[in-house]
């Protein structure tokens, strides 16, 4: 067959094509799409609150892990930023029409609950591209939002109120801690070659030992109603807590003098070093352990565990978190999506729905499409706070003291915040409770 025949029947092929579908417009039927054999699908869009009067405020909260009321007011606060995002260059619209903004939200919303893409496209009535094109820019739009930024408050005013509302919440009465900090794994897949070349790591640096999985290290500081107040994601899972927080731009600021009001610290575990700026617990490989510190370690664990319950009504509300994050997404993407997330539970907070969305169970379906993936399971605590992923949180614990500081610091030792702590629980004879096992002994 020559070159010319080749051609020839390439054109009557074009040229049927073309007259079947102007036939199909005509009868207003179904009609070829852009691409030979891509069929234009039909799809009939649903508003947010047809679903919510199907579905009732105890399913809405469970399937949007907020109130319909919170969703009102967050679509509200991003509506012009979405629409700017999604419309505003926005060509020839498609014979469904449209998809409404507040579905946007809505189908940002139940992928980051945990809703499978295809399952979103159904109810929604659009198509598997746009679910993915819609979460993008929610997540850009809550990013770039000024009134949801997370960043920790440098007014000593700020600082001591944080302070006092910890003090409230401690049964000694410690009043000097500003935060309490802790590390969580973002679990990943295995980032390509392309991504360590970009990041300019080898792929042993995104992987965790400690948890068996690939990821990036958060860094958060929340404070005593479990909001946060700082976030950092500069390294991957193979690294500690304290080297992740120790070239977090929150430690370089603690180093410059006058940043936190005096006599006010950050708690954190033995993951991280006791110094001027964070109390941390004893270890019972000190030198001097003994029942005085016990105690301190228990009134301090108090208010460090806030931190450990952040992270878990987190991950119980965001089911994004508790499965690796898609293979396609890159670090910067995965990065923006957490802060995101972070964002939205602050949001949820302030609005008072710290547990009355995040303890609900997911969906049935949202459940099992989590299991296939592999969902990291929620530690029970006996305390009765909120559920905690165990298999992300924890990096371990390392020194004791930074020794090398204290060399450089006009701070004796022994009077570090954690030492005066300790000083001040036995001296209001304070003690840990005894531990009544389940047996009642």
């Amino acid at each position: 067959m020559t070159t010319y025949s080749i051609a020839a029947n390439h054109l009557k092929i074009i040229s049927k094509y073309a007259v079947f579908r102007k036939l199909c417009m005509k009868r207003r039927v179904p009609v070829i799409g852009t691409k030979l054999g891509a069929t234009n699908i039909p799809r009939i869009r649903r508003t947010m609150p047809s679903i919510y009067r199907e579905m009732g405020e105890n399913y809405f909260k469970r399937a949007y892990r907020m109130s319909y009321t919170s969703f009102r007011i967050l679509f509200r606060e991003i509506k012009q930023v979405l629409y700017e995002k999604l419309y505003k260059t926005e060509g020839k619209q498609g014979p469904s029409g449209r998809i409404p903004l507040a579905s946007r939200l809505g189908i940002g919303l139940r992928y980051f609950a945990g809703g499978d893409p295809y399952d979103i496209s159904i109810s929604y009535g659009v198509s598997h591209t746009s679910v993915f094109d819609t979460v993008d820019a929610v997540v850009d739009a809550v990013n770039e939002h000024d009134n949801f930024k997370i960043m920790f408050p440098s007014d000593h005013d700020e600082q001591r109120r944080i302070a006092a509302e910890f003090q409230a919440k401690s049964k000694v009465g410690f009043s000097c801690c500003a935060g309490a900090i802790d590390g969580m794994l973002v679990w990943i897949h295995k980032p390509t070659k392309a991504e360590c070349e970009k990041a300019k790591v080898d792929e042993r640096k995104w992987f965790c030992s400690r948890k068996n999985k690939y990821g990036l290290n958060l860094q958060a500081i929340c404070d005593s109603r479990k909001r946060f107040l700082d976030l950092s994601i500069l390294f991957g899972g193979s690294s500690s807590d304290l080297i992740s927080f120790e070239s977090s731009p929150i430690r370089q600021k603690l180093e410059e003098p006058g940043f936190l009001a005096d006599g006010l610290c950050l708690f954190g575990d033995n993951a991280y070093v006791n110094t001027d700026f964070m109390a941390t617990p004893y270890t019972k490989s000190h030198r001097e352990f003994c029942k005085l510190h016990d105690n301190y370690n228990f009134f301090h664990s108090q208010l460090r565990i806030n931190i450990e319950c952040a992270f878990g009504i987190l991950c119980q509300r965001w089911g994004f978190l508790r499965k690796p994050a898609p293979k396609k997404y890159t670090i910067k993407k995965i990065i923006a999506f957490v802060s995101c997330l972070c964002r939205l539970h602050n949001f949820l907070i302030n609005k008072n729905e710290m547990y009355s969305s995040s303890t609900l169970p997911p969906t049935p379906r949202d459940a099992y499409y989590l299991s296939c993936e592999g969902e990291v399971d929620m530690s029970e605590r006996e305390d009765g706070d909120p559920l905690v992923p165990r298999d992300l949180s924890g990096g371990g614990e390392h020194f004791d003291d930074d020794t090398m500081r204290m060399r450089r610091s006009t701070v004796p030792s022994d009077m570090l915040p954690r030492e005066q702590l300790m000083i001040d629980v036995s001296d209001s004879g304070f003690v840990r409770p005894k531990v009544r096992r389940r047996d009642g002994t």
